[in-house]
């Protein structure tokens, strides 16, 4: 493993090799319903022991009954001690104590009260952000817990003996795209492009890689079966859960996918339903590049790396 360096977007036309994948242990939060469970089954088809943390118990259940090598674990990843948990049995599931891949899924869309006017009511309301507990805390909470078993495992010196690990936080369209009257779910979708983007230059110190997985709309229980039929009456495509377990596959499986975005799209934007936007490293905008190189001149990666 070596320290990121721009090498130019993804190549997503290719099927992904998986044979690296099997026998690995993963966690994948929010992995009982929609594109959550899509990542449980294409983890499971490529061999991977699957730790599943999720507060719908009673989905959760039934997936570990359905697919070898799981095990559920109830959690609301908004809980630290709650995650704390899943991570310390995902270590006991794993036949080598090891946690290789981590797919921070969970999270929510509730309507934004931050962008809702309470003038009608003489005052202004306080916003309810539970959104922002759950999608960027939550999210945080696993990006802790995962640096710390990936560094316990592999210590903190890059060295050929360490074994692949890979954090994918999972983003959305509206990572990148204008999406109204929603600033709490945007602002914790643009955060998983934050948290990447602070950790891809130090992951390989403890043979780590940290990617961002960002779907397009998908149809799954996230918004209501009204809003997914409004949105697709309009001539507008959908992405496919099978198409995202791929692509997170895709990520897992090729070691020098790190410090990526990949964009989970309809199939008439991209092959395979998946694509690399080529959007992080600002790539012929010699100014940004500039102002990039300055940063890292003020704040190395290896300065204090663990302090």
């Amino acid at each position: 493993m070596h320290g990121y360096t721009y090498k130019g977007p993804v190549n997503c036309t290719r099927q992904p090799d998986s044979h690296n994948l099997n026998g690995t242990t993963a966690i994948v939060t929010g992995g009982a319903n929609g594109l959550g469970e899509a990542y449980v089954r294409a983890l499971v088809a490529a061999g991977v022991n699957v730790c599943i943390g999720d507060i719908d118990s009673k989905r959760g259940k039934e997936l570990e009954l359905e697919l070898p090598g799981t095990k559920f674990v109830q959690c609301n990843t908004a809980s630290w001690d709650d995650q704390v948990r899943l991570f310390r049995e995902a270590s006991e599931h794993s036949s080598s104590g090891r946690i290789s891949y981590v797919v921070a899924n969970a999270g929510i869309h509730r309507p934004d009260g931050v962008f809702t006017y309470d003038g009608n009511n003489g005052e202004p309301e306080k916003p309810d952000l539970s959104t922002i507990d759950v999608n960027v805390n939550g999210t945080l909470y696993t990006t802790k817990l995962a640096m710390y078993y990936f560094i316990k495992q592999n210590g903190q010196t890059p060295s050929a003996e360490q074994e692949d690990t890979c954090l994918v936080l999972i983003g959305s369209g509206a990572a990148f795209l204008d999406v109204p009257r929603t600033p709490q779910y945007d602002a914790s979708k643009w955060a998983m492009r934050g948290i990447m983007h602070s950790l891809r230059r130090t992951a390989f110190y403890y043979g780590g890689r940290v990617n961002v997985i960002s779907p397009w709309y998908v149809r799954t229980s996230i918004l209501s079966e009204e809003t997914f039929n409004s949105i697709e009456g309009l001539g507008i495509q959908f992405a496919t859960v099978e198409d995202a377990g791929e692509c997170l596959i895709r990520v897992l499986s090729d070691k020098s996918i790190n410090g990526k975005s990949l964009f989970v799209t309809a199939r008439k934007w991209a092959e395979r339903g998946y694509m690399d936007l080529d959007l992080e490293d600002y790539d012929g905008i010699e100014l940004l590049q500039e102002m990039q190189e300055e940063q890292m001149r003020a704040a190395p990666p290896e300065a204090g790396l663990f302090v």
